[in-house]
């Protein structure tokens, strides 16, 4: 500095120097500081310490939460729209003054506008000239927070997908196992227990059954079930409005929806029905009932065309089963008379044979011949001769057993496997069958036939036969003995002498 009266140049004092160059660095500080804090990123509040309420605040924050300075300045800051109606805004608010630090990953805030915001709040304490100042910097992490709901959205998407591509692939492995094992019965009694198998594995948490319609019955028998025992052994079909109207019928409200009435006890709350129709005819019914809430979503759809599919599956191997029955039925059996064929009895007899043996039981075979039966056809023609061998075998069955074999070996020739039976068993039944038969008047047209007479050959089994064709043949040269000693009679092939 230069003195106006000398001019010449004065020093300060040094202590006046350092004091002016402090004032120009806080100065220049507090610029700083006002410029960082105008053009901040985040939001920032200026609280005092010790009552609370806010003394400044930056544009950014007015901004975000569409409040003007002037609304904010001097109230507490839990007085405010955006923490007030938040209790656990609140809640962090008032603990502000009873800590120097405080950090909250994700605090809920809400606008002037009523629009919420999720920000990361961060508060610090310290001294200005001697006052307690409170500095909140707050974040909006809401579009952070949007991306991470939208991140776990779509990471619970991908493993509820996952978890859909793991039980499809279960049911399509119990489908799979399902048709190996359905293909691989015998028996319809082998098809009902592999359904009630399989189906428990498949419809996990549901319970079920499968009934098949009874021949020539209005009502259907339950073959198959599994979980807990809902409805009743024989369900008529007027009980069930899928098999009335023939299709699909399914009930998930018990209020509004039409109810079957083949239930135990009142229906469950969501159930559905499935008939099986074979070339539009009934064949079968699969119930799946669900004892839970009821429902309508993508699961409960997606389990009805389950049970389609194994519907589907289930009256594909019945009906191959039935067809395989109907075939090896006309392949054992005589069509004119209903009773066994020759191959039925040469597949059977050597298991008669064995099981006679092993239980020590005896056992007789009868070969019958029906006495000029070449002349009642001449005479009365092929048809007649028909109704002659129907009657013929109608009798059979009438007097003899159920557990006896009856076979046609063909034309007029008939074959009789008489178990438990010995040689004075056997004559006593061709005594019963033979005075029957002459009693026996057979119309056919305007015309009733006479009588018939029959010859017989009776052969009681031993441990010595050998094969099943070598003992028909001894039977059969009986019979042929039974004919030319005067027809209309017994004869017994006895082993030991192999006389007659």
């Amino acid at each position: 500095m230069k003195d106006r009266s000398s001019n010449e140049t004065r020093i300060p004092p040094s202590g006046f120097v350092d004091h002016e160059h402090k004032l120009i660095v806080l100065q220049e500080s507090e610029v700083r500081y006002r410029r960082l804090f105008e053009t901040a990123k985040d939001g920032i509040l200026i609280l005092d310490g010790d009552s609370g309420r806010i003394t400044d605040v930056n544009p950014f924050l007015q901004d975000m939460l569409g409040y003007s300075k002037a609304e904010l300045i001097g109230k507490a800051l839990w007085e405010i729209g955006p923490v007030k109606d938040i209790a656990a805004s609140q809640a962090a608010m008032r603990n502000l003054q009873k800590s120097e630090y405080i950090r909250y990953e994700d605090l809920p805030l809400e606008t002037k506008a009523g629009e919420r915001k999720q920000v990361e709040f961060v508060s610090n304490v310290y001294l200005v000239n001697g006052w307690r100042v409170i500095q909140c910097n707050i974040r909006d992490i809401t579009a952070r927070k949007r991306s991470e709901t939208q991140a776990q959205v779509a990471n619970e998407k991908q493993l509820a997908l996952m978890d859909e591509i793991l039980r499809r692939d279960k049911e399509i492995q119990s489908l799979n196992r399902l048709n190996d094992l359905l293909q691989s019965c015998k028996t319809q009694a082998e098809a009902y227990q592999v359904i009630s198998l399989i189906a428990e594995d498949i419809f996990t948490g549901h319970n079920g059954c499968f009934a098949v319609l009874q021949t020539g019955e209005q009502s259907l028998e339950v073959v198959a079930s599994w979980g807990e025992t809902m409805t009743p052994p024989i369900i008529s079909l007027e009980d069930c409005w899928a098999l009335r109207r023939g299709q699909f019928h399914e009930a998930a409200n018990p209020k509004v929806d039409l109810l079957c009435n083949h239930f135990l006890h009142s229906p469950p709350p969501s159930y559905f029905c499935l008939p099986l129709l074979v070339q539009g005819e009934m064949s079968g019914l699969l119930c799946l009932m669900d004892g839970n809430i009821p429902r309508k979503d993508e699961h409960q759809q997606s389990l009805a065309q389950l049970a389609m599919a194994v519907g589907e599956s289930i009256k594909f191997a019945l009906s191959n089963l039935k067809l395989r029955d109907e075939l090896h039925q006309q392949a054992i059996l005589d069509p004119l008379t209903g009773l066994f064929n020759r191959h039925y009895l040469e597949e059977t007899l050597p298991r008669e044979l064995h099981g006679a043996r092993r239980r020590k039981s005896p056992l007789c075979i009868v070969m019958l011949d029906i006495n000029d039966f070449k002349q009642f056809n001449d005479s009365y023609g092929h048809a007649a001769g028909d109704t002659l061998l129907r009657e013929f075998g109608h009798v059979l069955r009438k007097l003899l057993r159920k557990s006896d074999i009856l076979c046609r070996c063909g034309g007029d020739e008939f074959a009789l496997v008489l178990l438990d039976s010995t040689v004075a068993d056997a004559e006593k039944r061709m005594e019963q069958i033979r005075t029957s038969l002459k009693k026996l008047q057979i119309r056919y047209g305007n015309e009733v036939l006479g009588g018939i007479t029959f010859s017989a050959a009776i052969r009681q089994t031993t441990e010595h036969d050998t094969t099943v064709n070598e003992l028909l043949r001894v039977v059969e040269q009986a019979l042929d003995a039974a004919k030319q000693a005067g027809r209309d009679r017994s004869i017994i092939y006895e082993v030991q002498s192999a006389v007659y």
